[in-house]
């Protein structure tokens, strides 16, 4: 009687050893939908795997952070190295000046320019040499028909930037199509 007893404790023993553990309500399965395997995780570091299912872990989003930048103001002017303004004689009374302001001139260019912010276009000049007197007297810079403002869109926007002189001491210099005069910066602020 006492083998028997023993025995069927050896037995149930046996089978508590070899049977699965119940799911409890801290048991997780995951289910792979395109692979079509399930992993059982029991809330512990290394999760418990039942044959014949395989572990895979899956990336999940737990936060999302905001990229921000500090843009700063963006101006450009296409092609700029490229641009040069070459005046040519005309009448005075072409510039609004008289027969005594003679040899008058005046050139342009189209420029392109893009930015970020509404932009209010400038000009200052910069004499080379005797022909143009300088100090802002002889000669000035403009822009075209006023218009002197580019959107802050980002897309290219036509301006021309002319450059006038007057009183032009041309006896001062060699004859010449591209006799360097002086420079024109072009600027730009906030509008």
């Amino acid at each position: 009687m006492i083998k028997r007893t023993l025995m069927a404790i050896a037995v149930v023993g046996l089978l508590a050893t070899s049977v699965y553990a119940a799911i409890s309500d801290d048991t997780i399965f995951y289910f792979h939908k395109d692979k079509g395997y399930a992993v059982k995780v029991d809330g512990v570091d290394h999760p418990t795997i039942r044959w014949p299912y395989t572990i895979s872990y899956e990336a999940l989003t737990v936060c999302t952070i905001p990229v921000k930048m500090h843009v700063g103001m963006y101006v450009q002017v296409e092609n700029c190295d490229d641009k040069k303004i070459i005046l040519e004689q005309l009448n005075c009374g072409d510039i609004g000046k008289g027969s005594g302001d003679f040899p008058c001139y005046r050139g342009c260019v189209d420029l392109n320019v893009r930015a970020n912010f509404n932009v209010k276009m400038g000009a200052t000049l910069h004499t080379s040499g005797d022909i143009i007197k300088g100090g802002g007297g002889d000669w000035s810079a403009y822009y075209d028909n006023g218009v002197d403002t580019v959107a802050g869109d980002g897309d290219y926007h036509g301006v021309k930037l002319c450059v006038k002189a007057w009183k032009s001491q041309i006896y001062k210099a060699s004859p010449g199509d591209e006799v360097t005069v002086g420079s024109v910066d072009v600027t730009v602020k906030p509008q």
